[in-house]
């Protein structure tokens, strides 16, 4: 039995074709509306026509029950298929577009020492889970995490992100002229969704006044919630919007496009960075991930240095 049929199902809500290929599909918590449903399509999903969603029904020819409005109304759980507005095949494509791959921060590596100025800020400003509102007795419950993952620091500079940045702090507390370590790209929280948030398994929808939208089944506790940020009055050294939209477009990407794209065991895989396992980093996924992990350790080390 496959370790991965113990999880629970990620998706009930399915969209397809009228070929029956899987376009999209979330885990709908109860507040998800067809609005909402058709926004995410929008950025997933090319077609030269005018598209409907419909009822599947695989016991009608045309394979299809009554079409859906795109309303407010909140999607049913169920299986859906996209076809044109008078109930015809719809010629569609996925966007080639994919999920920007991240991985943990590992803070307990030793040579990362910078790690303590964007940490111990975020700390000062923050005090608690911005998710959850919870405070703590003790850090250890509490993890500063970056919005936008500091091994695309490249990507991060063509968008041109550090221009936004109007955090004071020096540059040797920011990450250098990239200005990625700035507290507007970090904020906390409670430890155990860490690897959720680097996973883009749920993002913030500053759209929707910094609502919590959990993207696969899971995250009940945390769905619906609202970003705590006004405790924050100085915009100087809040989180920026538009951070926290290109991280949530990354989790329509990564969970909502397709059949939503395959899991990096981060634990398993960088437990002991054993860089003799070929069936770990032999396959274009795992060297991938090893340049991300690489260029992470090598953005410390050019911090450091300046």
């Amino acid at each position: 039995m496959s370790l991965d049929s113990l999880l629970l199902e990620p998706r009930n809500v399915t969209l397809q074709d009228f070929d029956g290929n899987l376009l999209a599909g979330f885990w709908q918590y109860g507040s998800i509306s067809w609005i909402t449903f058709s926004l995410w399509l929008n950025s997933l999903i090319q077609t030269e026509q005018q598209w409907a969603i419909f009822d599947l029904d695989e016991t009608v020819p045309n394979r299809h029950g009554a079409q859906q409005q795109l309303g407010s109304e909140i999607v049913p759980a169920g299986d859906y298929i996209l076809l044109q507005q008078d109930g015809g095949p719809c010629p569609v494509a996925l966007t080639e577009k994919r999920a920007r791959p991240r991985q943990p921060t590992h803070s307990s590596t030793p040579a990362r020492v910078h790690q303590d100025y964007y940490r111990n800020r975020t700390r000062e400003r923050d005090r608690k889970c911005l998710v959850t509102g919870r405070r703590f007795a003790t850090w250890s419950q509490l993890k500063a995490a970056h919005i936008f993952p500091r091994p695309h620091v490249d990507e991060w500079l063509r968008k041109q992100y550090h221009h936004l940045i109007t955090d004071p702090a020096p540059a040797s507390a920011v990450g250098g002229h990239s200005k990625i370590d700035s507290v507007q790209n970090v904020f906390m929280l409670r430890s155990n969704l860490h690897d959720s948030w680097d996973n883009y398994e749920f993002g913030v929808n500053p759209e929707d006044n910094y609502r919590i939208t959990a993207f696969i089944n899971g995250l009940d506790d945390v769905h619906g919630l609202v970003l705590h940020l006004d405790h924050i009055v100085d915009l100087t050294i809040r989180p920026l919007d538009e951070l926290f939209r290109d991280h949530f477009l990354q989790g329509v990407l990564k969970h909502i496009k397709g059949a939503g794209e395959p899991t990096w065991d981060h634990e398993d895989m960088f437990g002991g960075f054993d860089l003799s396992r070929q069936d770990v980093w032999g396959s274009t996924e795992g060297k991938e991930r090893l340049e991300l992990e690489i260029s992470d350790r090598l953005f410390e080390h050019q911090v450091s240095q300046d």
